[in-house]
């Protein structure tokens, strides 16, 4: 990627009327995501970035009685670092699957949900967990769920001239969660798809469910999680088996390949089963 000229706001709103003017600079904070796509960001032409890294707020970590809010420009070994009291995963999980610890000293949360071609891994943990983002523009500030992330298609969306300044995150813990990858990166797909779950318990019931597949498209299947919402523990191996079974159709009809999609509903066969003894 070719830079030509970068701007260094010292405040948010100096960034926002910079945007304004000229909504076709790319927002830079690690800088680790755009350092590996060469040319794509611009189309081959030079690019102006907006180095967001000397705004202080966008850095700030805090917690209130029902939520944490994590400021973009976190970097992600940050989040490692924070308390395991903290109820994090399976945010943890996908922070530490990135990169080198070079890397994530670098990497920021806000780049990795912000991501214009892939869903990363932090976006599928963040929506399990419920996670909200605040976006600015010059219209003001928002709190929108991870939808405002995405298009109608189940593709990654980011709002023009806005900017992504913080991530909500509600406090209450889960009860049993996971992350993995789908596979591993190809020059075909340079990031690897991500499956994260996430589940409570009540009564050795299941109360509440999260289950997503996130790469080029997300996938959230609504119906498969009322589905085995109040399945009683432990999870029977007929239903871990339909599960698996409409995972790997959902995501197949969202254009994952064969093996990716196969790979989300054995994993997914995989937490509801493992969950039995958590759950009692």
């Amino acid at each position: 990627m070719r830079v030509d000229d970068v701007a260094a706001p010292q405040t948010l709103a100096e960034a926002i009327s910079i945007l304004k003017r000229r909504p076709e600079v790319i927002p830079w904070a690690g800088g680790t995501l755009l350092m590996t796509i060469g040319d794509e960001a611009g189309g081959g032409k030079p690019v102006s970035v907006l180095d967001l890294g000397r705004i202080p707020e966008l850095s700030v970590v805090s917690r209130s009685d029902r939520y944490l809010e994590i400021g973009a420009c976190v970097s992600l070994s940050t989040i490692l670092a924070l308390p395991p009291s903290l109820s994090l995963q399976p945010l943890r999980s996908a922070a530490g699957f990135i990169g080198t610890a070079t890397v994530r000293n670098l990497a920021t949360i806000g780049g990795n949900i912000a991501s214009r071609n892939s869903f990363m891994s932090c976006f599928s943990a963040l929506v399990c967990m419920d996670a909200a983002v605040e976006l600015r523009d010059a219209s003001g500030s928002r709190w929108s769920g991870m939808h405002a992330l995405m298009n109608e298609d189940n593709r990654p969306r980011f709002p023009s001239a806005s900017l992504l300044t913080r991530i909500r995150i509600p406090t209450a813990p889960w009860d049993a969660t996971v992350l993995y990858r789908l596979g591993e990166a190809t020059s075909q797909e340079p990031y690897a798809a991500s499956f994260a779950a996430a589940a409570r318990f009540e009564k050795e019931m299941i109360s509440e469910l999260r289950i997503v597949a996130a790469g080029r498209r997300i996938v959230r299947d609504r119906a498969l999680e009322l589905s085995l919402v109040g399945k009683r523990l432990p999870i029977s191996q007929k239903d871990a088996e339909a599960a698996r079974a409409v995972a790997k159709a959902r995501a197949m009809e969202a254009g994952f390949g064969d093996g990716t999609a196969g790979l989300y509903g054995e994993y997914l066969a995989a937490f509801l089963s493992g969950v039995q003894e958590e759950g009692l």
